[in-house]
């Protein structure tokens, strides 16, 4: 299936201040003529054959911030792409109303989310620095209770929250949601690697208990372990627009140099092939380092623009580590207790 995934930047506005974040936070936001341009550029892909899967990504900053100006962008798109699209809206879900339920349990079918959460009882902390973590479970069970489907946690490895990494295991494996725990690429090296490889084995063995789909629906540090995953595709499937129209193959990059404008790039796809200012999708390659590694053919060499070599000194045998436990577990609950022993 050909496919993209474009990243798109509703706003710069937020209202957590995640320590991690490589947002420059502002007041700017998208314009309906760049929400239209953007219909227009990836309606017309699905309409030529160019493209068989479109899935929107709504992201920001805060996209719940901006919901008003983006919701006729998501019901033209939904209206327009038959059965080949699906939105995304990638949130710390701390902003949930009356009317924005009323939309998704409209669209419920069509609609997924990505949501942060860090940890059980602490997680990103508002600008005055109280944690979010209830106010999202809160939303989290109201999403659900109007039936979508789709939703996804989001977990950084965080010093402030890890602690109790493992009650929101628990907290997961009885809603039965998407989740993927991520080691943060800007700032490895905060926790000690036994510390997140016994605590990551904690996780695992509770949502082993609870016969949680590690295989389909748990990812650690971008690898999931099923036999379609292909790893990060930022620059190839994965593209990213900013609020001003800017393109740019990593959300990451979003405050570096452009590779061209969603208003004067007639081929995104041919920019993505052509572009030789990032070493990331199309032109990118394994280091050497990974031509032996026992997880590379799942992990594609983890995060292309900043897992650095300092980074995968750190993150390798963590990864390792981990993904092994993964397969253990898997093997222990599917295939009885002989393969334990493994």
């Amino acid at each position: 299936m050909k496919y993209m995934s474009p990243w798109i930047f509703t706003t710069n506005q937020c209202n957590l201040r995640c320590p991690y974040c490589y947002v420059k936070w502002n007041d700017n936001k998208m314009s309906k003529e760049t929400y239209d341009k953007i219909n227009s550029t990836f309606l017309g892909m699905l309409d030529r054959g160019e493209l068989d899967f479109v899935v929107y990504r709504l992201a920001g900053g805060e996209p719940t911030l901006v919901f008003n100006e983006w919701k006729g962008f998501v019901e033209d798109f939904l209206a327009n792409c038959g059965s080949k699209g699906f939105v995304s809206i990638i949130t710390n879900l701390t902003v949930l109303t009356d009317d924005m339920l009323e939309f998704f349990e409209k669209h419920k079918d069509r609609i997924g989310f990505g949501v942060s959460l860090d940890g059980y009882s602490y997680s990103k902390p508002f600008i005055n620095g109280q944690s979010s973590a209830e106010i999202v479970k809160v939303n989290i069970d109201k999403l659900l209770g109007i039936g979508i489907k789709n939703i996804d946690i989001s977990t950084v490895v965080d010093a402030n929250s890890f602690g109790d990494v493992d009650v929101l295991a628990e907290w997961i494996s009885q809603r039965n949601l998407g989740w993927g725990v991520y080691l943060d690429h800007f700032f490895c090296g905060e926790i000690d690697y036994d510390v997140i490889c016994n605590k990551m084995k904690q996780v695992v063995s509770v949502l082993g208990a609870n016969h949680f789909d590690i295989y389909h629906r748990f990812k650690f540090n971008n690898i999931k372990i099923d036999t379609n995953y292909e790893g990060c595709t930022a620059g190839e499937k994965l593209v990213t627009i900013g609020v001003d129209g800017n393109i740019y193959p990593c959300q990451t990059l979003v405050n570096e140099e452009p590779i061209c404008n969603i208003f004067s790039c007639d081929d995104i796809i041919q920019a993505l092939r052509e572009q030789k200012a990032y070493k990331i999708g199309y032109n990118y390659t394994l280091p050497e380092k990974c031509d032996d590694c026992s997880i590379a053919e799942i992990c594609g060499g983890g995060c292309k623009m900043h897992n650095k070599e300092i980074n995968k000194n750190f993150t390798c045998d963590i990864m390792k580590t981990v993904i092994l436990y993964m397969i253990k577990t898997i093997l222990k609950n599917e295939g009885g207790t002989e393969y334990a022993k493994l």
